[in-house]
């Protein structure tokens, strides 16, 4: 099982660079209409919840990340120090690497106590990795329509 998650991350992860090939970073940061956020908050927010889950308390991207990528912000709202889709794109191939890091044995150990009904870490990390491939067709789509967009202007 433990090889099937780091196989789902590696398909993920490079999906979402092959996603983001062609991407400036001024189509990253467009918010068509119907959707609540943009490319470059969909990636960092992928990065944000690996580290949330996958590294609880060890992770290595700093504090003002939660303010920018959790579940509920919004990139209209954002002032200043948002990092670059170039910084965040460095920084999932870095976290790409810890997680197949990761010991094998680590994916067996149970959770000092359940989070949504999940009991391992590796019941975790298949989560992690089902979240990101949900991302990845949100990025696919955003990315759609942003180049419709820039195809055909109105």
């Amino acid at each position: 099982m433990v090889n099937l998650i780091k196989q789902q991350f590696t398909r993920t992860r490079e999906g979402v660079m092959k996603a983001l090939e062609g991407v400036s970073p001024e189509m990253a940061d467009v918010i068509p209409v119907g959707f609540n956020n943009h490319i470059r908050w969909q990636v960092g927010h992928v990065l944000y919840a690996g580290e949330l889950y996958l590294f609880p308390g060890k992770g290595t991207l700093p504090a003002e990340y939660a303010n920018f990528f959790d579940t509920g912000s919004k990139p209209r709202e954002w002032k200043e120090g948002v990092p670059s889709l170039e910084t965040l794109l460095a920084e999932l191939k870095e976290q790409h690497v810890r997680i197949h890091d990761i010991p094998d044995e680590a994916f067996a150990e149970k959770l000092s106590k359940p989070l949504m009904e999940l009991e391992t870490f590796g019941e975790i990390a298949a989560m992690i990795a089902d979240h990101e491939a949900m991302h990845l067709g949100q990025i696919q789509s955003l990315k759609r329509v942003v180049q419709a967009r820039v195809s055909n202007p109105r």
